[in-house]
């Protein structure tokens, strides 16, 4: 006796996200906002993919305001004065 699944995992796509696959879950949530069910989620957008995959998606790569790549001169002298005086 254990938690239902979330999905049905025998017809749940995995592997690397498409564009495509992309581009219609970053439509709908900037139509329709990310309040609500995940796992009701793929369905309403016409994805074969489990909402928790959805969501990691969104939150990791998709998200606008998200930040890739170096950190800026300032972080860095944030990060050497808090690593100096507080350590590791």
């Amino acid at each position: 006796m254990g938690r239902t699944p979330c999905c049905d995992k025998a017809n749940v796509k995995k592997g690397p996200w498409s564009p495509e696959e992309d581009a219609k879950l970053k439509d709908y949530i900037e139509k329709h906002g990310t309040g609500g069910n995940w796992i009701t989620l793929p369905k309403r957008v016409g994805l074969t993919r489990c909402g928790k995959s959805c969501r990691l998606r969104w939150l990791n790569y998709l998200r606008p305001n998200i930040k890739h790549g170096e950190f800026s001169d300032s972080e860095d002298k944030i990060i050497c004065t808090l690593f100096a005086s507080i350590g590791s």
